[in-house]
């Protein structure tokens, strides 16, 4: 499981592709430096609830 931000996400698929893999990829909103820890506890919520989502589908 890889986690990144919206920003790195094309440069985590494209060096996935290089190696011929498939990442299990977790975005998240940029920035995450500088956050305080209930803004950091927010992003990680909302990128778990749109795994949850993603496993229903």
């Amino acid at each position: 499981m890889v986690i990144a931000t919206e920003t790195f996400r094309p440069l985590v698929l494209a060096q996935a592709k290089a190696r011929k893999l498939e990442p299990h990829l977790v975005v998240v909103k940029h920035p995450v430096g500088g956050l305080n820890a209930a803004e950091l506890e927010d992003r990680i919520n909302a990128a778990f609830e749109g795994l949850k989502l993603e496993m229903k589908g």
